[in-house]
C-alpha cells in the first residue's frame, strides 16, 4: 500500500462501491413496489392481443373480451379468466364496466365509438393491437411500459423474432399466387397487404393475390371476373364466424362456377381457415407463418 492510499481516510476508500450498493439497494426498493402494483392493477383486455401479451408478461387480466374464432392457444391461455361480450360498434357493456371498475382497458380502434363513454367512466383506454405483424413488436413494448413489465418486453420481443426468422427460412425463390378472402356470405374480401393475414402469407412465402385493390383496411371487395384473371393457385379462406360455417364457406366456393378455371380450383388447392389466426392479432407470429407454409404453401 502506498503513502497515499494509507492516508486516505477509510470512509472515502469505500465510499465508490458503498455509494454504487446504495444506488443498487434504491433502485431495487422502487422497481418492487411498481412489481406488486402491475400485479394488482384492474386491467381488462378487450384486445385478445393485449390478453395474451398479458400473460406473457407476467400481469392476469380481470376480464377478456369475446372473440368468435379464437385461437386455441388464446383459448388455453385464457382459461379461468372471465369474458366480456363485446357488441358493435361499442364493444363492452357500459354497465358491466361500471361495477368491474378496472383502472385500464386494453382495446383495438374497431371499438373506438365506445372510448369516450369509457373515460367518462375514469377508465383509461389505450390502443394496443397491431394491425399487422410488422407492428406486434411496438404494441408488445407499449403493453410492457403500462404494466411495469418493459424488461420483460423486451425479451418477449426477442423470443418473437427469433420465431419468425426461423419459420421464414429456407423460402424458395418460386412463389404461388395465393388469394385470402374473408368469406361473409356470398360476398368475397380479399385480404391485402397491409392486413395481418395477408402480410402473414407473404412472409410465409406466397405471391397475394389482390387485384391491385387497395384499402387502409386491408380489405377489399374482390369480383369473379378479377379471381379468374388473377388465376390464383392456391385460394384460402377465413369465414367471418363460427367453425360452424366452416363447410357452408367452402362448398359455396367449390360450387362457385366463375372460379372453377383457376389452377387453385382445377387442384382443389382451395383451404378454409380452421381458426381466427389469419384474422385475429396474437404474439406467436412465428408458429403462424410455419403453419401458413406447411398447411397452405409449396415452399415447405
Amino acid at each position: 500500500m502506498t503513502t497515499a492510499a494509507r492516508s486516505l481516510p477509510r470512509s472515502n476508500r469505500f465510499s465508490g462501491p458503498a455509494m454504487l450498493l446504495l444506488a443498487l439497494v434504491a433502485a431495487l426498493a422502487l422497481v418492487a413496489p411498481q412489481a406488486e402494483a402491475a400485479k394488482k392493477q384492474r386491467i381488462v383486455a378487450i384486445s385478445p392481443f393485449a390478453a395474451q401479451t398479458m400473460l406473457q408478461l407476467g400481469v392476469k387480466p380481470i376480464r377478456v373480451g369475446q372473440t368468435l374464432g379464437s385461437t386455441a392457444r388464446q383459448r388455453q391461455m385464457f382459461r379461468g379468466i372471465g369474458q366480456l361480450t363485446l357488441t358493435h360498434p361499442n364493444g363492452p357493456n357500459l354497465e358491466v364496466m361500471a361495477k368491474l371498475k378496472p383502472k385500464l382497458v386494453f382495446s383495438s380502434s374497431q371499438w373506438k365509438a365506445g372510448f369516450s363513454a369509457l373515460r367518462q367512466l375514469g377508465i383509461k383506454v389505450v390502443v394496443a393491437d397491431p394491425t399487422r405483424p410488422s407492428g406486434v413488436y411496438k404494441n408488445v413494448l407499449k403493453i410492457g411500459r403500462k404494466i411495469g413489465r418493459v424488461k420483460r418486453a423486451r425479451k418477449l420481443n426477442s423470443r418473437i423474432r427469433k420465431q419468425v426468422r426461423s419459420a421464414t427460412k429456407g423460402i424458395s425463390g418460386t412463389r404461388d399466387k395465393v388469394l385470402v378472402v374473408l368469406g361473409i356470405g356470398r360476398t368475397a374480401m380479399a385480404f391485402l397487404g397491409n392486413s395481418w393475414g395477408g402480410e402473414l402469407v407473404t412472409k410465409a412465402g406466397g405471391r397475394l393475390v389482390t387485384g391491385g385493390a387497395k384499402n387502409s383496411g386491408g380489405f377489399a371487395r374482390i369480383s369473379d371476373e378479377v379471381v379468374v384473371a388473377e388465376n390464383p393457385e392456391r385460394i384460402i379462406v377465413v369465414p367471418h364466424g363460427t367453425s360452424e360455417d366452416l363447410d357452408q364457406v367452402k362448398d359455396y366456393i367449390l360450387s362457385n362456377e366463375a372460379w372453377k378455371s383457376t389452377t387453385a380450383w382445377k387442384n382443389r388447392d382451395i383451404f378454409v381457415s380452421a381458426d381466427n389466426r389469419l384474422l385475429q392479432a396474437g404474439t406467436d407470429v412465428g408458429p403462424t407463418i410455419r403453419s401458413i407454409r406447411s398447411q397452405y404453401l409449396e415452399n415447405r
